[in-house]
């Protein structure tokens, strides 16, 4: 993009990608799990699948940060979007994670199978908001998108320009459950099927309980940081009444 001096103006999001994948190491495909066959087992303990237990599930186990984070006009959903927020998306239909994985072919892909939880980092997505609800999604140089009515692993090297496909029209279902659309293919969504698969986003809508995810949100450092001076502050004026004594 040129502006009216003829300078070019770099792409914002290049940018923040280009400062975050400086700081951590690149994953090689080879890092990535390989995809296992089979049926999935249910993770009945960790979570439930069926509407809002999602969210009150992760809320008991203390995963939800309630913080000036969440307070947010869209709801406790659409919150946990925030630039440099690291979440995981838990599939409604399976109850898993959405994931990064190893076909037999030695190809990235993305499924429904994930286990929960830091381990878990292949499910971990950093989240680029773009505004207007509209954000990117990314685990190391892979990015999640839709590519010709496929949901895809986008690579992206450090500092290279991140493809409009990978931009994701994020729609809200009730206060706890989002879907990701694209913002490229007019009504397609990623979807999973109740085995962890992927359903195709011609097949995918909005409204349908295999493009429901909930959200897992992961302490950043940038929230550990305002909560942290939120408590010196509270601690400060203590400090100052006890001098005085």
């Amino acid at each position: 993009m040129l502006t009216n001096t003829g300078k070019q103006l770099k792409n914002p999001l290049q940018n923040r990608y280009s400062n975050m994948a400086d700081n951590s190491q690149a994953k090689k495909k080879t890092d990535y799990p390989a995809q296992k066959p089979g049926i999935i087992k249910k993770i009945e303990d960790k979570l439930e699948k069926v509407g809002d237990v999602i969210q009150e599930k992760l809320e008991a186990a203390g995963n939800f940060l309630e913080s000036e984070w969440n307070k947010h006009n869209f709801g406790p959903a659409l919150a946990n979007f925030v630039t440099g927020a690291q979440i995981q998306l838990i599939s409604k239909a399976s109850g898993h994670s959405l994931h990064i994985v190893q076909d037999p072919s030695g190809e990235l892909i993305v499924e429904g199978k994930g286990d929960i939880g830091p381990q878990a980092w292949n499910a971990i997505w950093t989240v680029f908001n773009d505004g207007n609800n509209q954000v990117h999604l990314y685990n190391y140089n892979n990015f999640l998108g839709i590519v010709d009515g496929e949901t895809k692993v986008i690579h992206v090297e450090t500092g290279a320009q991140v493809p409009v496909e990978a931009k994701l029209q994020l729609v809200l279902s009730g206060e706890l459950m989002v879907s990701l659309q694209s913002t490229v293919e007019h009504g397609r969504c990623i979807g999973i099927n109740a085995d962890g698969t992927l359903l195709s986003p011609k097949h995918c809508f909005a409204s349908d309980e295999h493009s429901l995810f909930g959200i897992l949100l992961f302490k950043t450092t940038g929230q550990q940081l305002l909560e942290q001076n939120k408590e010196e502050k509270k601690d400060q004026p203590m400090e100052q009444s006890e001098e005085k004594k």
